[in-house]
């Protein structure tokens, strides 16, 4: 009866740790005999190592574990497994950052690669721009825009064997001529804008002035004044007269005033005159920034005269 007590609890135990064995498999890894990564129907059985177990006991080494031993070794065993998932996610996470960190550096190499290129490809363009310029003056071919970029090159400090410059400062190119060919000058200023980093605010005003000299000129072709509607032509002259002696700083506080007035509009203004004037001040200031450049070509021309013996050496720099 004793022995029969014995082995039914036994069989009572052994369930229980089959079940436990499931439950933890099912919880803690996700398998079941039915879904696991292994296609195993059996894998939570428990695995006996017959041979091991008959060497033990020819031994007199072999234990029989009980239920607590038995589910403390199937939690050791995930344990384990834990870990070493872990140290796989940390690895894979090790490795995801190397590769974003490579990514990143081959990325920065590129940009900075492409910057490079891009840098000697504006500096080739650049080259070949001003180089087209000082082939067609040599060949006697030059077109306006050209003679500008020789100018500039003087007043950088450039010599040529003709230091001839324009004998009026660039931006009274665009007045005796007509809209087509202001158009096309309007081109190569663009050219020299986009290309030229060392002369950007020059070709600025260059293109400001041109471009207000063609829409001047358009006005002018559907009969309109070139000047702007309701302003009259002896107010014109007035104005030109009024801006054309300032400099770059005097024009910008001068518009700075005039805006202060026509705000407040103060009684007796003359609103008409002073916004023909506030209209025109961007133009002569982008006059007086080339001004400023034709003025250091010309004493670079006068020093390199004086230096050659009093000016024998050249067709005469006008100016």
């Amino acid at each position: 009866g004793a022995l029969g007590g014995a082995s039914s609890a036994a069989s009572s135990k052994a369930p229980n740790v089959k079940k436990a064995r499931k439950d933890i498999l099912a919880t803690e890894l996700g398998y079941k005999d039915e879904s696991n990564p292994f296609g195993d129907n059996s894998l939570t059985d428990k695995f006996i190592w017959k041979k091991r177990n008959e060497y033990l006991q020819a031994a007199g080494l072999y234990k029989k574990s009980n239920k607590e031993q038995e589910i403390e070794r199937i939690e050791s065993k995930i344990r384990e497994i834990h870990q070493v998932k872990k140290r796989r996610d940390e690895r894979e996470v090790e490795r995801q950052l190397l590769e974003k960190q490579r990514a990143e550096h081959d990325r920065e190499r590129h940009d900075e690669l492409y910057g490079e290129w891009l840098g000697a490809e504006d500096k080739f363009h650049l080259e070949n721009a001003r180089a087209r310029s000082l082939i067609r003056i040599e060949q006697g071919r030059e077109r306006p825009i050209d003679l500008c970029v020789k100018e500039l090159a003087i007043a950088d400090g450039d010599e040529f064997e003709d230091m001839t410059i324009l004998e009026t400062p660039p931006h009274q190119l665009f007045a005796g001529v007509a809209l087509k060919e202001a158009e096309d000058m309007l081109a190569d200023i663009d050219v020299n804008l986009r290309s030229d980093k060392d002369h950007k605010a020059f070709w600025k005003a260059m293109m400001f002035a041109c471009q207000e000299a063609v829409d001047s000129k358009q006005r002018e072709n559907s009969g309109g004044a070139g000047f702007g509607a309701g302003v009259a032509e002896g107010v014109v002259s007035e104005i030109h007269e009024l801006l054309s002696s300032k400099s770059k700083s005097e024009l910008e506080e001068m518009l700075i005033e005039i805006k202060g007035s026509l705000q407040k509009g103060g009684a007796g203004m003359d609103t008409q005159f002073f916004e023909a004037v506030a209209a025109k001040i961007p133009l002569f200031v982008a006059h007086a920034e080339i001004n400023e450049w034709h003025g250091k070509a010309k004493q670079r021309v006068a020093a390199w005269l004086e230096a050659q013996g009093g000016g024998g050496a050249t067709s005469g720099p006008g100016g």
